[in-house]
């Protein structure tokens, strides 16, 4: 009897979407095709392998068979699970989140976050029993020579989390309810970084066994480093998960406000991580490298940010303080582009200021060097991210000027992202067309004055970090000075949009007693 209570809880703690997918995909034939078809590849590769040793047994023995064969099997699993997993679920989610079948997310009781995780277990449940007809003959190749078992287990837990970090990729692409030039845009991109994951997760995964991965358990360096990849990809997992759960959400829900929790709290941790391990190893390069993800990270938020609401629903207003002074680090936290925008560039700031800033008073505790911090590659990296920064705010804050003032009417506030990346390709692509009309000599000869180009992301970082010197370092603080000040100008004009958005977050009962007072004072007048 407790045994049938416990199995009855145990099942009523099963995600209801992870069981139906999987279901589905049990009865289907697709599964238990592919399985056999991994099942029959791989045993073909060993005995083909077995069969061509005992035919050259007069050769030296080669120590390195193993680890060849291990790299031919790592190869076709990884590909296959690369691209089978994730186009099992996000075509899957996709087609549900289409117009025509739209009912089947919000048909049921089930919140958001259910449903995004429902996909994420069915994944790994199928990622899962891919790995476990693999695994045996991954780990018959210990006995060929070449690698030891740690080294297998540690390269196939990587192999896992790469995958889990695919699945969830294709997770956040099928969520995204777009037209179809959208999605077919969306697709070539997904594909061109299934490509890179694939190639760059197989490229260190030679190397690491080529040096003895396996030898290196009993490093305390090695853990470090293994801590810090391990969380960085739990991390953008967690971060895209996130965000798949803000798109599924009703517009009427409080959206954002988990992402931006969770990426404050990233923010944090990481940096208190990556701190301690650059004292650690007397490196700075890894703050250098945590900046340049965060910065990266933030563009994007900043992005998503121009897209949100300008105004918020009575289920939203009744969870906010009736003190103003408790509501403004709310402003920045809940849905709406204004605090979304406030917020994003807090943290750009804070990202870029708070690193130079330790390693300029504090260099000692990061660095064995006694030189000076500002070295050429120092300065260089800082110049590079405050020029990215600059131009994602100032093209950002464009993109939101225009469509209030000029398109308002033509551009939905979801779409202010596509104008912006449209400001951005017209800004790179202008200046070119322009200098062979008006600088067609300068052109040939190479000696094109810079600020026909200032609108010209790409270009202007090159001149000013690469170019550096003669009239090219006057150009370059004269550059931070007009985009620091275009910056400026942009945040002022778009202040009165700003001032709409913070006085209509408030709670609903200051707005009643608001009326009821201006309402007694006209009668009293009266």
């Amino acid at each position: 009897m407790k045994a049938a209570l416990v199995l009855s809880r145990l099942d009523d703690l099963l995600n209801p979407i992870a069981v139906k997918e999987l279901r589905q995909a049990v009865n289907g034939r697709a599964v238990v095709s592919m399985l056999t078809l991994f099942l029959l590849l791989q045993l073909s590769i060993l005995l083909l392998v077995l069969s061509l040793g005992e035919r050259s047994a007069a050769e030296p023995v080669s120590l390195d068979a193993g680890r060849t064969v291990f790299e031919i099997l790592q190869g076709i699993l990884l590909g296959a699970c690369m691209l089978l997993v994730p186009l099992y679920a996000g075509v899957r989610l996709a087609a549900e989140r289409s117009d025509s079948n739209v009912d089947l997310l919000f048909i049921s009781a089930l919140r958001p976050r259910d449903i995004i995780a429902g996909k994420l277990q069915a994944s790994i449940v199928l990622i899962l029993l891919i790995f476990s007809a693999c695994a045996p003959f991954m780990t018959f190749t210990y006995l060929l020579r070449g690698l030891d078992i740690p080294s297998i287990v540690l390269v196939l837990g990587l192999d896992f989390l790469i995958v889990l970090l695919c699945a969830q990729g294709a997770i956040l692409f099928g969520t995204m309810s777009v037209n179809a030039i959208l999605k077919a845009l969306l697709g070539l991109a997904g594909l061109g970084l299934l490509v890179f994951l694939f190639s760059s997760t197989m490229t260190l995964s030679i190397s690491l066994l080529q040096a003895g991965l396996g030898s290196r358990l009993d490093s305390l360096d090695f853990w470090l480093a293994a801590g810090a990849v391990v969380g960085a990809l739990v991390a953008l997992i967690g971060l895209m998960f996130i965000w798949s759960v803000a798109i599924v959400s009703p517009p009427s829900a409080n959206r954002m406000l988990p992402v931006r929790l969770y990426v404050l709290s990233c923010w944090l941790v990481s940096g208190g991580g990556v701190a301690l391990l650059a004292h650690y190893y007397r490196r700075p390069a890894l703050l250098y490298g945590w900046e340049w993800a965060f910065v990266a990270l933030l563009g994007v938020q900043l992005l998503i940010a121009i897209n949100e609401r300008e105004q918020w629903g009575l289920r939203i207003r009744q969870t906010l303080p009736r003190r103003w002074w408790l509501r403004g680090p709310l402003f920045l936290l809940y849905s709406g582009s204004a605090g979304g925008i406030l917020f994003t560039v807090l943290l750009l700031v804070l990202t870029i200021a708070l690193p130079t800033l330790a390693l300029e008073y504090r260099g000692d505790l990061f660095s064995s060097s006694s030189s000076h911090y500002f070295s050429d590659f120092d300065y260089g990296n800082l110049l590079t991210l405050v020029l990215i920064a600059l131009y994602t705010f100032d093209y950002a804050m464009l993109a939101v000027g225009l469509r209030n003032v000029v398109l308002r009417s033509q551009i939905p506030g979801p779409y202010t992202w596509v104008l912006a990346l449209l400001l951005v390709a017209l800004g790179a692509l202008l200046p070119w067309p322009l200098l062979f009309l008006f600088q067609n000599e300068a052109l040939r000869q190479g000696l094109i004055n810079p600020w026909w180009q200032i609108s010209n992301p790409f270009a202007t970082i090159y001149t000013c970090v690469v170019e550096s010197d003669g009239d090219k370092a006057i150009y370059r603080d004269m550059c931070l000075l007009f985009l620091g000040g275009l910056g400026l100008l942009l945040l002022l004009g778009c202040l009165p949009w700003m001032a709409r958005q913070v006085r209509r977050f408030r709670p609903p009962e200051k707005e009643t007693r608001t009326r009821e007072s201006g309402r007694s004072q006209a009668s009293g007048a009266a």
